[in-house]
């Protein structure tokens, strides 16, 4: 039986996943987290600067 709504393809330029578009750690690729103003990797809870702090951001 086929499924009553099939999937439908993301337009062009877009990405259908919401993932995609986070932010993630530079060192492990883990996702960031944001704790007392800084972000902080899930992963290996490395503190990633944001480019005002003098990080790349």
């Amino acid at each position: 039986m086929p499924d009553p709504k099939p999937e439908k393809p993301a337009p062009s330029g877009q990405t259908p996943d919401v993932d995609a578009c986070r932010p993630a750690c530079p060192a492990c690729g883990g996702r960031l987290v944001e704790q007392k103003q800084k972000l902080i990797c899930s992963r290996c809870r490395t503190i990633c600067e944001t480019c005002c702090e003098g990080g790349q951001g």
